[in-house]
């Protein structure tokens, strides 16, 4: 082995210890979840409108940093501004771990000001980090490699996931959800991100495009993207889709626990069912994408999971068990729907303003994004205030996400994708026993190509 391509080996290692080390801190900066829900309207007792500005926050860091990374683009690397973004995203969980212990549990009036800001800080370091990381790997990971590359580092993440949930799940059941439970959840989930950062650090990678982007005048960047149309359609369908599961999203979990009947240990165990199924179709879809292209494989996916979710409509405290295998079903195509989205970004955007592109796109998804939970809390609200019975609120409004998803799929079909293949190449593919039997986990049937051989030219 060379030792190009040892260096390489050892910066696609260093790139999976870093994911794996972040996947607890990466969890937890997304209020919306399960274990911020617990720590902060059941135990500090924050009022909802609070705990909504709180969960808004992700979307508006990411907003925000469009307009402050390009006056760091011009001085670092993306590399740098990615580690130092989450050294700054560590030590506030690290405040907020020790901070905890000492708010009153009672007083939300005490203990807001200072959640909003340990979130408002968090999400605008998440946001900048995650834009530069983005960039950073687009610069070293060869593009014959990254759809099996991310494929497997995806899964390995997924079932790094699962294992912290269930990590989570047993010691908060054991600890009652106690603050001293809450500190040493914080706790060593910023101590693995410290050995991310330290993961990052360590990689040999990422010194020499990203100097030609700084150089390269802003001006001119923009107007680069001006003209690189699948971009453009690319942004469309990203601020359509970004409302269409957010318009919603946050109230599935109330649906149901309140009118399905189900426990807050049911929904957990449905979100590790999820992941379950992400870890399980990764690689499957990494190879899919290599061979067919990103764009017919998200085509694919969304369609598919988007047809499923219009079996929310018939959910009742009857037929609640429907959801184990809508979950499932529904991590195995957002696996292979985020996979594509990812890689097709990479793909599509020009090399010489990719941070602006990346950045630009997050800001105009964010900024829809933003909007969308508020405006769906507010017709909620409103359509209950009406005395209209809540299940059948709930079920109309159920049909926003995958009506205007599948409408978002003909914005879809116009970013153009090079040596992508047809729609129809993935669903044929999707009918071999071989690919299914991958998504499912039995991996060495991905090894067996079967394919029609050519003709040959007769022999001399």
């Amino acid at each position: 082995m060379s030792a190009r391509a040892k260096t390489l080996l050892g910066n696609l290692r260093l790139c999976t210890a870093d994911g794996i080390a972040a996947v607890p801190v990466c969890y937890l900066v997304l209020p919306s979840n399960f274990i911020v829900a617990a720590l902060l309207v059941t135990r500090f007792k924050l009022p909802p409108e609070v705990y909504g500005v709180i969960c808004s926050m992700p979307f508006w860091g990411n907003f925000t940093q469009a307009f402050v990374m390009p006056f760091f683009n011009r001085r670092l690397l993306p590399k740098t501004i990615a580690m130092s973004a989450a050294v700054v995203q560590t030590l506030c969980w690290a405040v907020m771990a020790v901070a905890i212990g000492f708010l009153p549990g009672d007083r939300p009036g005490v203990s807001s000001p200072w959640f909003l800001g340990f979130f408002a800080v968090s999400a605008l370091a998440s946001a900048m980090s995650g834009v530069s990381w983005t960039s950073w790997v687009q610069e070293w990971v060869p593009r014959r490699v990254r759809g099996k590359y991310f494929g497997l580092r995806n899964r390995l993440l997924q079932v790094t996931q699962v294992v912290f949930l269930l990590g989570v799940g047993w010691l908060l059941t054991a600890s009652g959800g106690s603050v001293r439970a809450f500190q040493v959840l914080i706790g060593v989930s910023v101590v693995l991100r410290v050995v991310s950062v330290y993961s990052q650090f360590r990689t040999v990678a990422g010194t020499g495009p990203a100097r030609a982007e700084a150089k390269f005048p802003w001006r001119d960047q923009f107007a680069t993207l001006a003209a690189t149309t699948p971009f453009k359609w690319f942004i469309a369908y990203g601020a359509v889709w970004g409302f269409a599961a957010n318009f919603f999203g946050p109230f599935y979990p109330v649906f149901m626990i309140e009118e399905l009947g189900c426990s807050l240990g049911k929904v957990s165990f449905l979100i590790v069912l999820t992941s379950v199924g992400g870890v399980l179709s990764y690689p499957a879809w990494g190879a899919l994408g290599d061979r067919f292209g990103n764009k017919p494989v998200m085509l694919f996916a969304m369609i598919a999971w988007q047809l499923q979710n219009f079996c929310w409509f018939f959910l009742t405290p009857a037929n609640v068990w429907m959801l184990y295998g809508m979950w499932i079903f529904g991590g195995i195509m957002n696996a292979g729907f985020t996979l594509s989205l990812f890689n097709i970004q990479l793909k599509i955007i020009p090399p010489a303003a990719k941070t602006l592109a990346i950045s630009l796109n997050l800001a105009v998804t964010a900024l829809i994004t933003a909007v969308a939970p508020i405006l769906g809390g507010w017709v909620l609200q409103t359509l209950l205030a009406r005395g209209l019975p809540a299940l059948r609120v709930y079920h109309l409004l159920v049909l926003v996400q995958p009506v205007l998803a599948l409408l978002g799929c003909l914005l879809l079909v116009r970013v153009y994708e090079v040596n992508a293949r047809p729609l129809s190449s993935v669903v044929g593919a999707m009918r071999n026993i071989r690919t299914l039997s991958a998504m499912l986990g039995l991996g060495f049937f991905v090894d067996h190509i079967f394919y029609k051989p050519a003709k040959k030219a007769g022999r001399n």
